[in-house]
């Protein structure tokens, strides 16, 4: 699909009701939920991701891990559960989530073991389900805190906060990988993932609606951010993509370091 259609489809999507809307259409149409197998496993590949960074910075598994943007199936919870993690807190500013596609998760990872009639038994099984939700002192204190591509798509200003609510309640590590491609080149691949580079903040905003949101920060952005919220950085990497022949970027962007600017893709572990 055309990227600009799929814009305006989501711009539409704001209206009242677009959330159950949205869902119906990647349910039954683009048929996105429930996951299959394979999205699955990466999920997991995940998980043992954060584990693993926890596991090499303070020599021990984490007791309690949070979640930023757990989303529907909170594959990445249930995966963190099988792994040993005793209390899992999952939290998303909109409420996502939805049983049938945890237990589909939770058949697929826990192999059919953990049956989840309702909120309480998920509560019970040490998943704690927090939506709408802003992450606050409140949460904590947790070992680890932790995100899947979910910072791409908080406003800056919101993520400053979120920066600094996470450095209050993480005792361990703050552990996130992040997407700063074009979103939109998921699905069209006419453009590349470098595209929405072109434009300035106004020329960008009609295309940027809530449903597809991303702040277009860079790596060195988020490395300063985390900085600033008071974490000490203890891995930062990214990933550059080979601009395509032609590209011209806006103004705003002209100051970035090449390496920086075209980075797809990174990562930041924090303590």
């Amino acid at each position: 699909m055309d990227w600009r259609l799929k814009a305006l489809a989501f711009r539409a999507l704001e209206i009242p009701g677009g959330a159950q809307l949205h869902y119906f259409l990647q349910r039954h149409v683009t048929r996105n939920w429930p996951r299959p197998a394979q999205t699955l496993d990466s999920l997991a590949g995940v998980a043992r991701r954060v584990v693993d960074d926890y596991v090499r910075h303070r020599s021990a598994m984490p007791a309690s891990v949070l979640e930023v943007g757990a989303g529907r199936d909170l594959a990445v919870p249930l995966a963190l559960r099988r792994l040993g993690v005793r209390a899992v807190i999952a939290c998303d500013v909109q409420r996502l989530a939805r049983l049938d596609l945890v237990q589909h998760a939770a058949d697929t990872l826990l192999a059919g073991q953990v049956c989840l009639r309702d909120w309480d038994e998920l509560q019970r099984y040490g998943i704690d389900y927090r939506a709408p939700h802003h992450v606050s002192v409140d949460d904590g204190p947790v070992d680890c805190s932790c995100s899947n591509e979910v910072l791409e798509h908080v406003p800056a200003d919101q993520l400053a906060e979120l920066l600094k609510a996470l450095r209050a309640v993480t005792n361990g590590i703050t552990t996130h990988s992040i997407d700063y491609s074009d979103h939109y080149a998921r699905s069209d691949p006419s453009v590349s993932r470098l595209n929405f580079l072109r434009y300035s903040d106004a020329e960008w905003r009609p295309f940027n609606s809530g449903k597809q949101y991303v702040n277009r920060l860079r790596h060195s952005d988020y490395v300063r951010m985390f900085k600033e919220a008071g974490f000490t950085i203890l891995e930062e990497s990214s990933v550059k993509a080979e601009p395509p022949a032609g590209l011209i970027v806006a103004p705003q962007f002209l100051s970035y370091d090449p390496d920086d600017l075209f980075a797809t893709n990174g990562r930041v572990v924090a303590v």
